[in-house]
């Protein structure tokens, strides 16, 4: 009997199954730092039946699960029915929508937002887990999700400016390096105009000090 490989994601209260590995729960958005494999045989299905085999649950009263196409129980009667699970035909739709908007692998903050606002009316389903999709597609295609690096470069910046609100010439390249270097998988980084531009932004918004001239230090 053939056998089928599935991942499901690690969080106890989502438990959702991929045919792929991912570094975040396209349903969920909780980081995988590990990896569930499930092995999954194709149901058997017995040559007869007879009076004493209970039916099988009718279709409109079961919900598809969106990756590996099983089917669970909807609520019972007079009950509000569970949210809309997301097909595998819509998935495949927006994962079309999302590489014919896309230049050179790379996705800029505000082709994401394009992308994230058009998934969350046309799937039906709340912004963490339309971000968690596209976040996801991206990262299968190697294409630079520059919003997801830019977040990191401000939680960098967090780590390197909360304290004495001050920025130092090898933080700001260190800052740098981290998401305009390419990783992984992907040609390019953060453009450095982006990411120069980000840097002053968040100092400004933030009230963190850079170095001017040989011993200054000021909000440029």
């Amino acid at each position: 009997m053939k056998q089928e490989i599935e991942y499901q994601c690690q969080e106890l209260t989502c438990q959702s199954t991929f045919p792929w590995t991912v570094s975040f729960c396209p349903f969920c958005g909780v980081k995988q730092t590990s990896i569930k494999v499930k092995v999954v045989s194709p149901l058997f299905v017995p040559p007869s039946i007879d009076k004493n085999t209970p039916f099988p649950i009718p279709m409109h009263e079961q919900v598809g699960n969106a990756v590996s196409g099983r089917y669970s129980v909807s609520a019972p009667k007079g009950e509000p029915l569970p949210a809309l699970v997301l097909t595998e035909d819509a998935q495949k739709k927006f994962s079309l929508h999302i590489v014919d908007n896309i230049a050179d692998s790379y996705c800029d903050s505000a082709t994401f937002s394009i992308l994230l606002r058009y998934g969350k009316n046309n799937l039906g389903l709340d912004v963490k887990r339309v971000e968690s999709i596209l976040s996801l597609t991206l990262q299968r295609f190697n294409v630079v999700n520059e919003k997801a690096l830019l977040d990191e470069l401000a939680a960098l910046l967090h780590v390197f400016t909360d304290t004495e609100k001050k920025l130092d010439k090898k933080s700001r390249v260190d800052a740098l390096q981290s998401v305009c270097k390419p990783r992984s998988g992907l040609m390019k980084g953060v453009d450095p105009e982006m990411a120069e531009k980000y840097i002053n932004d968040f100092c400004r918004e933030n009230s963190v000090m850079q170095r001017s001239g040989i011993w200054g230090w000021k909000i440029l």
